[in-house]
């Protein structure tokens, strides 16, 4: 009886092992089939030593796959629990795989309670209006260059910016992110420092109501359609110390910041290339 036995595990390792290129495709091509109805790829490969073998001991699939016994007990145990395999005989201990066909069927039927919940829960979340949220952000260096952008995409209605820097100092990026609202019918306003020289604007294709002020905050804002705004500038102005700033999506400081803006801009002179 041992050596019996023994011949069956030793069949079966060379059957598993010794496959050629075109049986491999096709356990490979079952194996994908069977993750696709939700097995990991683990528990595909034990369910599938399990379908070929019809029954099996965790012993004769750990060498038929090399996986540790520990690690085919714990699949086991989930493969059970899901109620794709269960159990044969006691001594020794056997497992058999559920028929791959009332797996489908339970796959489909959950995906179609699925559905139907969608529509009855999800959908009226995606359709409902959305829900104001307040959020402050501190970013700080080229991080409040990418927040700026962001921003710009953002953008359905206005950009009014107070601009510490020139446009020729402003990052190519954030020109752009200007430049692309600006072309989607976007207004932006600009207030830049008069330092008395000309604008160099090569960098900023569009539209563009710009004024100069005489006095400007060493910080500069952003603010898009009076709703969410940035201010960021030197932590120690007129310094090569580390860029800070603060994002804000707070509706009532962002009117506030727009009063700080409108009154600045309405005190400027207009800018004329």
């Amino acid at each position: 009886m041992t050596k019996v036995t023994f011949y069956i595990d030793i069949e079966l390792l060379k059957t598993m092992r010794g496959l050629s290129q075109s049986e491999k495709l096709k356990s490979e091509k079952e194996i994908k089939i069977l993750t696709q109805l939700g097995l990991s790829k683990d528990e595909a490969q034990v369910y599938h030593v399990l379908l070929v073998s019809k029954e099996s001991t965790v012993g004769k699939i750990s060498r038929s796959i090399n996986f540790s016994r520990a690690k085919i007990y714990g699949i086991i145990d989930n493969l059970l629990a899901d109620g794709i395999v269960v159990e044969g005989n006691k001594h020794p201990k056997t497992y058999f795989p559920v028929d791959p066909k009332e797996i489908s069927s339970r796959k489909l039927e959950n995906i179609q309670k699925a559905s139907n919940l969608v529509d009855e829960e999800l959908a009226p979340l995606f359709k409902s209006k959305p829900v104001d949220y307040l959020e402050t952000l501190t970013v700080k260096d080229m991080e409040i260059f990418s927040q700026v952008v962001d921003m710009c995409e953002r953008a359905n209605e206005t950009i009014d910016v107070i601009a510490a820097i020139l446009p020729s100092e402003m990052p190519r990026n954030v020109c752009k992110a200007f430049s692309d609202a600006s072309g989607r019918g976007i207004k932006v306003r600009m207030l830049f420092p008069d330092k008395e020289t000309n604008l160099d604007l090569s960098r900023l294709e569009g539209y563009f109501e710009i004024k100069l002020a005489k006095s400007i905050p060493a910080a500069g804002i952003i603010l898009i359609d009076n709703n969410e705004f940035c201010v960021g500038g030197l932590d120690v102005p007129d310094s090569d110390n580390t860029l800070l700033g603060m994002w804000m999506n707070q509706p009532e400081l962002a009117r506030l910041a727009k009063l700080i803006f409108d009154n600045l801009y309405d005190s400027s002179e207009l800018y004329e290339s």
